[in-house]
């Protein structure tokens, strides 16, 4: 089992999704790098990734991408916030394990930027997301 990581850099959803946040930047003045946590991803290997297209728009809380598994399932990713897809992690398309090694860095998924009535609101902070994570157990 690997170790459960929590950035404090991150924003969370209760689906286990993730948002980049930069410290100091308005929220919809630029595109914000996404990904799925390693709790999503319980001890899985991930072997093909579906994101979505570039130059889409997503919806939050919608489901975005899928990340499949060895095992033949697939982990939906749903969207943390609303917006314009402005692109996707080429190097996780090729090599998907990174994904499962490396979610918060390397195994980004894709980058949105933030519609115009899109926020903060609703996203779990890393201590909110640590008790989420304690009282699932």
């Amino acid at each position: 089992m690997r170790a459960r990581q929590i950035p404090s850099d991150r924003r969370f959803t209760a689906t286990h999704s993730w948002l980049a946040l930069a410290p100091g930047q308005n929220f919809s003045d630029f595109p914000l790098r996404a990904g799925v946590t390693d709790r999503a991803l319980d001890d899985v290997e991930v072997v093909r990734l579906e994101l979505p297209a570039v130059r889409s728009t997503i919806e939050a809380g919608a489901p975005c991408a899928l990340v499949w598994t060895s095992a033949r399932t697939a982990v939906t990713v749903h969207a943390p916030i609303s917006g314009l897809v402005t692109m996707t992690n080429a190097d996780a398309a090729e090599n998907p394990a990174l994904v499962a090694d490396d979610p918060f860095h390397r195994g980004w998924l894709f980058a949105v930027l933030p519609s115009p009535t899109s926020s903060a609101y609703g996203l779990l902070t890393p201590a909110q997301y640590a008790t989420e994570l304690s009282e699932a157990v």
